[in-house]
């Protein structure tokens, strides 16, 4: 490899891009190969090792790896069929509680109407995990905490008089164990 040669080499991903360029700097040929699989394969390869060093130094043997299929544990049918069957179930009695909702509670929808021709920002099946799902389990994600995130953190005692809707401060601080982080 003369001088100014190993710019235009490099490793990417598992080929080996090798540029040889004409008097007039355009790329010549197919620049990929497979890369080689150790550095005396390159050395040998390049013709860059003498002889007597060449011979010293063996290539490691190929080994064949085969790609494994991940296997997950099996689950039982009993499982999986019972929480298919409830998250059916909630998304269910969501629908109904808004179809029933938007019967005889309007008031309580508006934000899922159309206003004044503008469209609604989403829509209401759109919002429905948010608004039916989540916001009923939300206080045991959205924990506030006062202080530097460590082995035990300072959690705000909070509670909510409206399903989880508003949340009210307690004032009451709380040293416990952080599982978090």
């Amino acid at each position: 490899m003369g001088k100014g040669q190993r710019a235009t080499q490099a490793y990417k991903s598992t080929e080996f891009i090798e540029q040889v360029r004409d008097e007039d700097g355009l790329v010549v040929g197919n620049p990929f190969k497979l890369a080689p699989s150790n550095s005396g394969s390159l050395l040998q390869d390049e013709g860059l090792a003498s002889s007597k060093k060449a011979s010293s130094v063996s290539p490691a043997p190929e080994v064949k790896q085969e790609k494994t299929v991940s296997e997950l544990e099996a689950v039982p049918s009993l499982i999986l069929v019972t929480t298919y069957l409830s998250f059916l179930m909630l998304i269910v009695f969501a629908h109904l509680r808004d179809f029933f909702g938007k019967l005889f509670y309007p008031a309580n929808y508006v934000q899922l109407r159309v206003q004044n021709g503008l469209a609604p920002m989403v829509s209401d099946f759109e919002s429905l995990w948010t608004r039916r799902l989540y916001g009923r389990i939300r206080d045991c994600f959205n924990r506030p905490i006062t202080g530097v995130a460590g082995g035990h953190v300072n959690l705000l005692d909070r509670v909510s008089h409206d399903f989880n809707n508003t949340f009210e401060f307690t004032g009451r601080v709380r040293n416990v164990l952080n599982l978090a982080s």
